[in-house]
């Protein structure tokens, strides 16, 4: 039943690329201008075909206990003016439902000077009906995002606001440096490393719990009644009061480094990738725990 369900959406494949700097599932940016991918300059637009496979799923350095494998088709337009669309549908293994997510994003792209380049984009999410997925009470994303090349590093920085169900802002900072491995390897295909540290922050609901204690009046030696007004015949007493508020904070959510393995064959792109994830200021409930993260992230451009 497993195999008819994968065969049936790598059929479909459907669907929205990691492309100018769209944040993942692991809420990084996956801009590869650095690595040395660049767009045909002969074309008015491009597809780019995507399959990507993980071990586990996570939504902005959150996870569930259990780990739920998946796989992932794109497909992705992109204008020479740096407009795009993309769609993009997940399918986790072992779950009921043959799709659990697609999303479907709008944005542009852009460059300032010869360092500078960033991205503004909406992405609507719709979710299976039985998916186990953390970001299922949500439904939009607006995201921006600009990269600087210092040379020596290779800064970006991420902001989305998550709204509808669960309206909530986070940040991502990333640090890499594409590292050419074209020397050492001295064959027909351009190969690389692309490192990366990342620091992901984020809002997050706390509940605070307050309880007052207020002396009850007297008249006379007696506490009154506080309906009819007359002495009930006690001393004195006390009326304990307990409220709850929720508020946000937004806090540091998790530390990251990710060191992909980049393989360029013609239109062809291949990157197997290691990730450790480490959350921090967990809140009650959260079961997030520091893992390994391994994937593999396949595209053709056409």
């Amino acid at each position: 039943m497993q195999m008819k369900k994968l065969i049936g959406f790598c059929f479909l494949l459907a669907l929205g690329a990691n492309a100018f700097g769209q944040t993942n599932k692991n809420g990084s940016s996956t801009s590869s201008s650095q690595a040395g991918t660049s767009a045909p300059e002969t074309k008015k637009g491009w597809w780019t075909l995507g399959l990507e496979s993980a071990n586990n799923a996570s939504f902005y350095g959150r996870n569930t206990a259990i780990q739920y494998p998946y796989i992932a088709g794109s497909l992705t337009y992109t204008h020479k003016t740096g407009l795009y669309a993309s769609v993009m549908s997940y399918q986790l293994f072992d779950t009921e439902d043959v799709i659990d997510e697609t999303d479907v994003s709008l944005g542009y792209a852009f460059k300032l000077g010869e360092r500078f380049d960033g991205s503004v984009s909406y992405t609507r999410f719709f979710f299976g009906k039985n998916t186990p997925l953390i970001q299922a009470v949500t439904s939009n994303a607006a995201t921006a995002s600009g990269n600087y090349d210092w040379q020596i590093l290779y800064t970006g920085l991420t902001t989305s606001y998550v709204f509808g169900g669960s309206n909530d802002i986070f940040t991502v900072l990333d640090n890499s440096r594409y590292i050419a491995l074209d020397p050492l390897w001295k064959g027909k295909f351009t190969v690389g490393l692309d490192p990366k540290v990342s620091v992901i922050a984020g809002t997050q609901d706390f509940a605070e719990t307050h309880t007052t204690v207020t002396q009850n009046k007297k008249k006379g030696g007696t506490v009154l009644d506080p309906i009819f007004g007359g002495g009930n015949g006690n001393n004195g007493g006390t009326t304990t009061t307990t409220t709850t508020t929720t508020s946000k904070r937004f806090r540091v959510l998790n530390y990251a480094v990710r060191v992909p393995l980049v393989v360029n064959v013609g239109n062809f792109e291949f990157e197997p990738a290691y990730r450790y994830a480490i959350p921090v200021n967990k809140v009650e409930g959260d079961e997030s725990k520091p893992q390994s993260f391994y994937s593999m992230n396949l595209s053709y451009t056409f």
